[in-house]
């Protein structure tokens, strides 16, 4: 039983990603919560574009598109509330982004586990915003436990 849940949750992930526009860099994490997994979080961040020309798909630069995708599963047998949040922490000057924060209520999963919050955000790069550095995208989703995926991207120019 549990292990058909996790196929079919596997599906929907896959099937969102897909849906994704093709990129260059994909740096994404998947982790579920202990002791039981009772909560799962995802984190993706894709670059649509090689701008910088270095060969490093995980670099971004001036006028990349950064594409997020982000899911919080209920993955227990009973509904409750989840908050979820998904943050943006960069370097230096770059004004850390709460993309999400909200309380949702989720389902419980029966035999299949589509109780979700689950979305995308898409955001283009400008040297004027977006400092040099490493940047980390945070994934959480907290109820009966608590599952944070975290991913990193690095934006760099030229000098």
């Amino acid at each position: 039983m549990r292990k058909l849940r996790f196929a079919v949750l596997g599906s929907v992930v896959a099937l969102l990603m897909a849906s994704m526009p093709s990129a260059v860099a994909d740096t994404q994490l998947f982790v579920r919560s202990e002791p039981n997994g009772d909560i799962s979080a995802s984190a993706q961040s894709v670059a649509s574009s090689d701008k910088d020309k270095d060969g490093d798909p995980d670099t971004l630069t001036q006028a990349d598109n950064l594409h997020i995708f982000f899911s919080v599963f209920n993955l227990a047998e009973f509904a409750q509330t989840v908050r979820v949040t998904v943050f943006l922490d960069g370097p230096g000057d770059f004004q850390d982004l709460t993309l999400v924060d909200e309380e949702v209520e989720l389902a419980g999963c029966d035999v299949t586990c589509t109780a979700s919050r689950q979305g995308t955000f898409s955001l283009k790069v400008r040297r004027k915003d977006w400092p040099a550095g490493t940047y980390s995208l945070s994934v959480t989703g907290s109820g009966s436990e608590t599952a944070t995926a975290v991913t990193t991207f690095t934006v760099a120019y030229n000098k």
